[in-house]
């Protein structure tokens, strides 16, 4: 009987500083499996695909029980970078897996090692490059790129090796939907190939027609699973007739990244941008909350004066550095109100986490801890959230749905930057559409404050 390619036996995984194991965890992949793993958020989905990897126990220190074969050898007996040439993984988070200063060497700090020949190195460079859309910039800073395009990148970078066993952590999480169909058809090609392919992701949709997919289910693990309260979530009544005032907007770096925006936006609303991968929403919510730089054009707010806005990043880790959950929140409040504390943490289904290190949570618990650090905060006009549901399940996904609806009847101005079309169909009152640093699209206008609002309850999951 031949082996499996990777065989996960009884496993589970504490983390240093963590009370709870992940797991237990059990599957095995054979050669030209494609094997789609689900879960709640905190189910344990990243610390299996870095189980897989030898990630786990080389990189991440902790308690591991049980065992994981890959190609028939323990990931605990050999070293990473043997391990490394059998399995390839791209993590949730991509701007921590960048090393190179470029997009080009990006995908050649990769290929070093493998022997090859100088015209098959550049070769799958060009290859990889044509495939991640991102030939035009091969010479920019990989930071540079929005999340969106830096996922590309470390997709297309592992794959060039030729690794046997491809691992995705939410590898469609940023995406629009054309590179996610991309995705899925080189999943299909790797399975053609006789490689397989092991993807953690809440987007089900897209890949649900590859032919001869494996389906796993991940138990939850999390504390509590209720939705939560959807409506007062402890935050102060926002300015009635707020305004935010954007006229010429426009912001270069190494090339234009807004170029005119003209946009009318008011308190009582939620607002979603929309676009494809480098149209300049994150920039724009940068802008918007005052941390853009070469910035031309206005902003103006109430009075004159500049709105304040409170920014949930799309890489949360850029946020995080306080030893505790709670200390993460309240950090730099002089005085809490724990009345309001307690509604916000209840609300973002945080409240089982609080004791815990931030950067042990998955990253779907981090982007609504990044959440909580501005909703306890007074003197806001509103939240801008790029990313919002990136790692959230269908419960969490509905949690954020509610908050930011509440937000809006306080009198806030949301804007929330997104690929979850869905998500924005279900609660934003307005969708704003960029394209190459362009507003292409402005559905509809924002509600009066104290419109009433549409019934929620019917989104998609």
């Amino acid at each position: 009987m031949s082996q499996d390619l990777l065989e996960v036996r009884s496993v589970r995984f504490r983390y240093r500083g963590a009370r709870d194991a992940a797991g237990p965890f059990a599957l095995s992949l054979g050669d030209a499996d494609v094997l789609l793993a689900t879960g709640s958020s905190g189910a344990g989905k990243s610390t299996l695909a870095r189980l897989c990897c030898g990630v786990i126990p080389h990189l991440y220190r902790g308690e591991l029980v049980g065992e994981v074969r890959l190609a028939g050898r323990h990931t605990t007996d050999v070293p990473l970078w043997r391990v490394t040439e059998t399995a390839g993984l791209v993590g949730q988070n991509p701007a921590a897996q960048l090393v190179a200063s470029t997009v080009r060497e990006e995908v050649a700090f990769g290929l070093d090692g493998l022997g090859l020949s100088r015209a098959d190195t550049a070769a799958r460079i060009d290859d990889a490059l044509v495939w991640a859309g991102l030939v035009d910039r091969a010479g920019a800073d990989p930071r540079d790129l929005s999340g969106g395009e830096q996922q590309r990148l470390l997709i297309a970078a592992s794959t060039a090796r030729g690794p046997s066993l491809l691992v995705l952590d939410e590898p469609l999480s940023m995406l629009d939907s054309a590179s996610g169909e991309r995705v899925v058809e080189m999943l299909d090609a790797r399975r053609d190939r006789g490689a397989a392919s092991l993807v953690f992701e809440h987007r089900v949709d897209l890949l649900a027609e590859l032919s001869g997919l494996k389906r796993l289910s991940l138990g939850d693990s999390c504390a509590a699973r209720k939705e939560g309260p959807d409506s007062h979530v402890g935050v102060s009544e926002f300015e009635p007739s707020f305004r935010v005032d954007v006229r010429g907007l426009s912001v270069r770096r190494d090339r234009p990244l807004l170029a005119g925006i003209d946009l009318d936006l008011r308190g009582g609303s939620v607002v979603a941008l929309l676009g494809p991968n480098g149209s300049g929403k994150t920039t724009l919510l940068r802008v918007l909350a005052g941390v853009e730089t070469n910035v031309e054009g206005r902003v103006e707010g109430p009075s004159g004066r500049r709105p304040r806005l409170g920014l949930a990043f799309q890489n949360p880790d850029l946020q995080i550095f306080n030893a505790t959950v709670r200390e993460e929140i309240v950090y730099g409040i002089p005085t809490v109100d724990e009345e309001r504390y307690r509604r916000v943490v209840e609300a973002l289904g945080l409240a089982s986490l609080e004791a815990r290190p931030p950067l042990l949570l998955s990253e779907g618990q981090k982007k609504r801890l990044g959440i909580a650090t501005i909703l306890v905060r007074d003197g806001l006009d509103g939240i801008l959230l790029d990313e919002p549901t990136l790692g959230q399940d269908p419960v969490q996904r509905r949690r954020i749905g509610r908050l930011v609806r509440a937000l809006a009847d306080a009198g806030a101005l949301v804007i929330a930057a997104t690929h979850d079309e869905a998500w924005a169909r279900a609660w934003a009152d307005r969708e704003i559409v960029l394209e190459r640093g362009r507003v292409v699209g402005d559905a509809s206008a924002a509600p009066e404050v104290g419109a009433p609002s549409l019934p929620r309850d019917q989104e998609v999951a």
